[in-house]
């Protein structure tokens, strides 16, 4: 298994739970009828819509064949921002909104159509978004019916993602590993949260010991958050790259208030040594030569960083849950994104809340439109 939790100070629950509709939700689509002659992708949506996107694309930029913009606002200095770096003959873009409604998204696709640029909507069947794109004799990527948030596995993130140049068949296969196998992993990690929130841990802290998986961040939060967070249940999620947040909110979880929870999140990474000239070698920092570090690892400094913080932690018999992917290719973050959408679902169903709703957000929404046309 390339996922290995532990748990220090938090009693766990195991059980395997049955799995979600939306797990059985294969992808299917055809990317045959879209000029792939472009370098630059712009996709605009909101919540989950791009958020599974952006960690693949962020785990994966490097294999990338093409430069992602993902838009999710329609401030004018952000879109300019766009422009100065795209032109309409070498840019598709993509937005994506299941009810096809989302004003925004709606908005931000008259920017860049009035601009001249070519776009392939994601959406449903029979939507406004739809409509437009009829209107305009473009053809469109079918959402399946699945929750935003829960379709990182499915046509609302592969799409886009092939396009980019990334092996979405095997993230979606390492996905299909992960509800299967991690089913046991994901209630037990549900029942640590739940444990510590009934101590009084109300904050989730999660350090991101990894560029790559630092794209994972935002879809944690809003997974934790809009499935969980309902009749005054659930945590607030927070984090940042690990160890730059040490240097900061350290200070918060061992001097402050004790209801944070630290949930590390970590992976594998490439060997590189670090390489001290001579003439440099001997300047005295922190008490010892500089040189002494010649030849050490990166990674091997990393880790450090990090078992100092779980040290202390021990030290002071605070909990922690920690998370390490064993390997860091496409089937492995399939299997992450699979464990945190059930991570989710069950933390849900434990608190007796709907797990597949978002009535506040859905209340603001409508608000923020209403704004629009006084």
């Amino acid at each position: 298994m390339c996922l290995e939790i532990k748990f220090h100070n938090l009693e766990t629950e195991e059980k395997r739970k049955e799995l979600p509709e939306f797990a059985d939700v294969e992808p299917s689509f055809s990317l045959d009828k879209i000029d792939k002659e472009f370098e630059n992708l712009v996709v605009i949506g909101n919540g989950g819509s791009i958020t599974s996107l952006r960690a693949l694309y962020y785990t994966f930029m490097d294999e990338a064949d093409k430069h992602l913009d993902i838009v999710s606002t329609m401030d004018p200095d952000r879109l300019h921002q766009i422009l100065s770096h795209t032109n309409p003959e070498d840019t598709l873009v993509m937005p994506i909104s299941k009810s096809g409604s989302t004003i925004g998204v709606l908005e931000v696709l008259m920017f860049f159509i009035n601009k001249g640029y070519d776009f392939t909507p994601l959406t449903t069947s029979g939507s406004p978004l739809h409509q437009i794109a009829k209107e305009y004799d473009r053809e469109i990527i079918e959402h399946q019916d699945v929750g935003g948030r829960f379709s990182g596995l499915t046509n609302t993130a592969l799409a886009p993602a092939q396009l980019l140049g990334l092996e979405t068949d095997e993230v979606r296969k390492g996905g299909e590993e992960g509800y299967d196998n991690l089913r046991e992993e994901s209630f037990k990690t549900a029942s640590a949260l739940y444990e510590a929130e009934k101590k009084g841990y109300n904050e989730v802290l999660t350090p991101f010991y990894s560029s790559r998986m630092f794209g994972f961040y935002p879809l944690l939060v809003q997974l934790m958050h809009e499935t969980v967070c309902k009749d005054g249940e659930g945590q607030t999620f927070y984090g940042d790259h690990a160890p730059e947040y040490q240097h900061h909110t350290n200070q918060r979880l061992f001097g402050g208030r004790k209801d944070i929870v630290p949930f590390f999140l970590r992976t594998e990474h490439r060997e590189e040594s670090i390489a001290i000239p001579e003439d440099i070698q001997d300047i005295e920092v922190k008490g010892r030569d500089f040189g002494e570090l010649d030849g050490e690892s990166l990674v091997d400094a990393l880790n450090a960083e990090y078992s100092g913080v779980k040290e202390a932690l021990e030290d002071e018999e605070m909990p922690y849950i920690d998370l390490k992917l064993t390997e860091s290719d496409y089937r492995a973050f399939g299997k992450l994104m699979a464990f945190i959408q059930l991570v989710a679902y069950y933390s849900a169903e434990m608190r007796g809340v709907d797990p597949l709703t978002q009535p506040n957000v859905e209340k603001s929404k409508k608000m923020g439109l209403e704004a629009r046309f006084e």
